[in-house]
């Protein structure tokens, strides 16, 4: 039976490969890697140069018994290597060596512990620091691509979070390694390659667990969703960590700092345009810590228009625009799920109408209608909070 062997190379330098790496790329009968690979650990023996979309082919064509394959940092740390395996699978025995991921390496250059720290890649792919940096103590993250490290710090810096302390790696285990410690604003101010790993440290993360009461709010003249209808709404709209959220009419920006809490690795839009009501959204995202809360100044459904696609999106107030906000949410994305608050009638009627014109299923609707308690003397009276109804509709997924 043919042997295919993974090696994960680690920051491809010999002296970091393990000597069971080692022992099974000296024993192959043909070795190959990508080019940055290939040429770093040439002096071990001869390594074709390679593209990782093509390594499988390429293994399966040599023809030999046994043939090794360099993939850097540790199979199984955001590694396309599972891809690789089951493309091999069909034709032999597939092993996989463990290798030190740029992780391990860059945490053991700061002197700095891993096992209490969230894990992002944002190397070539779609994606948010803001979040994890929120509501995190520590973040590693991969980062390359569109999402160069200099770009994720500035990030950082506008929403809020320049003072934090962080620390940039580039070129790790290249002749040309450099790390830097600093803040955000500082690394933002630093030109940066392609290729980085960056650690995050908040020390003073919010707990997405919790939820947040009408009491945590800075609220002045502005309307404010109460909180057993956020609760309500947060969880109809079920949005996943990772989601971009509009919330359309944001107010105080009550509902979305609820959300952004549920959304903790995405970004939440949150829709104003009224200058009173942006300034609390502020005031309330710094206090609250929420700066994967992202206030947009203006109408929808115009400042819609340039904003990411959305997963999920709640719609507290529309401006009389119900119909054409529905209409581009549904064109920007026809699997968007969506929550209506209403507090009339007329409202929830209108709501209704609009979300089955344009095409949503799934239609629900809902009423809260909650009390609190509050003392009388001795005793415990409640007070009744107006009735609002929620109508939801669209994409939500199977249990």
């Amino acid at each position: 039976m043919r042997i295919f062997t993974i090696i994960g190379a680690g920051l491809g330098t010999p002296e970091g490969l393990t000597g069971e790496a080692r022992a099974a790329l000296l024993s192959a009968g043909r070795a190959f890697g990508a080019p940055r690979l290939a040429a770093q650990l040439s002096g071990l023996r001869d390594i074709e140069p390679c593209a990782f979309a093509a390594l499988a082919a390429r293994a399966r064509e040599a023809g030999e018994a046994h043939t090794a394959l360099l993939v850097s940092g540790d199979p199984g740390f955001f590694s396309a290597a599972q891809t690789l395996r089951q493309a091999l699978l069909p034709f032999g025995r597939v092993e996989t060596l463990c290798g030190a991921s740029s992780m391990q390496a860059f945490c053991a250059r700061l002197g700095e512990r891993w096992d209490d720290a969230a894990f992002l890649s944002l190397h070539g792919r779609s994606g948010s620091l803001l979040g994890a940096a929120s509501y995190q103590k520590k973040v590693f993250a991969l980062t390359g691509g569109e999402k160069r490290a200099d770009q994720l710090f500035r990030e950082l810096t506008q929403a809020g979070l320049g003072g934090v302390p962080v620390a940039l790696g580039e070129n790790l285990g290249a002749a040309d390694e450099r790390i830097f410690r600093g803040t955000a604003a500082q690394a933002a101010e630093r030109p940066c390659g392609g290729l980085a790993v960056l650690l995050v440290q908040n020390p003073r993360p919010a707990d997405p667990s919790r939820a947040l009461f009408d009491r945590d709010f800075t609220r002045g003249s502005v309307p404010m969703t109460k909180q057993e209808v956020r609760w309500a709404a947060a969880a109809l709209l079920s949005p996943r960590p990772g989601d971009t959220v509009y919330d359309v009419g944001a107010g105080t920006g009550s509902v979305a700092l609820e959300l952004g809490r549920r959304t903790h690795r995405g970004t939440v839009y949150a829709i104003e345009h009224k200058p009173e009501a942006l300034e609390l959204i502020a005031r309330n995202r710094q206090a609250l810590g929420g700066f994967n809360v992202l206030p947009i100044a203006g109408s929808a459904p115009d400042a819609l228009e340039a904003l990411p696609t959305p997963d999920a999106a709640f719609l507290g107030g529309s401006g009389g625009r119900l119909g054409e906000i529905l209409r581009l949410l549904r064109a920007k994305n026809p699997a968007l799920r969506v929550v209506v608050s209403a507090i009339s009638l007329e409202t929830l009627e209108e709501a209704r109408r609009a979300l089955r014109e344009c095409g949503f299923d799934g239609l629900e609707v809902c009423q809260i209608a909650s009390s609190r308690g509050r003392q009388a003397g001795g005793y415990t009276l409640l007070s009744a909070n107006n009735p609002v109804f929620l109508i939801s509709a669209g994409g939500l997924r199977d249990a």
